[in-house]
């Protein structure tokens, strides 16, 4: 199989706007799109992940990731490594962010209001199967999450520089 070919089947929009989906159903609000843009990178970094499916409705950032965790020789790191190299994955994700965004509008799943996203029909993650459904419950989670902070925070808790904003 080709690297095109494995690159098409990793990194599909149609999937990413599913968790997409899921993310503005976990939001439940209308979603300022740059938020939107930050939901990938968070969701397809593995640890990060694995933090989002321990998640519940009272879930914040500070509690979900600035724990502790051991390590295999108990050295013990902050939880805010779960999303080290977040900017890097934040920047190659945009072209897959914006193919997702455009699949759910085509699709009347979403609609615009100047720089908000609303989500038209919310979805759950229990009507789903499998690691599928995982996957969209971490996504819900990380909108409930992100629902309730704010922009800056997340500059600074994911340890963006002020020369590398994200938007």
């Amino acid at each position: 199989m080709s690297i095109e070919k494995i690159r098409t089947l990793t990194m599909n929009p149609h999937f990413f706007s599913l968790l997409l989906t899921g993310f503005l159903s976990g939001y439940n609000k209308p979603c300022e799109i740059k938020i939107v843009f930050m939901a990938l990178p968070i969701l397809l970094h593995s640890d990060s992940r694995k933090k989002l499916l321990s998640a519940n409705k009272n879930s914040r950032v500070e509690t979900l990731f600035n724990k502790s965790e051991n390590l295999v020789n108990d050295n013990r790191v902050s939880g805010r490594v779960n999303l080290a190299g977040y900017y890097r994955r934040y920047e190659g994700l945009i072209p897959y962010t914006k193919k997702a965004i455009i699949i759910l509008y085509s699709k009347n799943k979403i609609m615009f209001n100047k720089n908000n996203i609303h989500l038209i029909k919310s979805i759950k993650h229990t009507d789903f199967e499998g690691a599928l459904r995982d996957w969209i419950r971490a996504s819900f989670y990380l909108g409930i999450i992100l629902s309730k902070t704010n922009e800056d925070y997340l500059h600074y808790f994911l340890g963006v520089e002020k020369h590398e904003k994200l938007f």
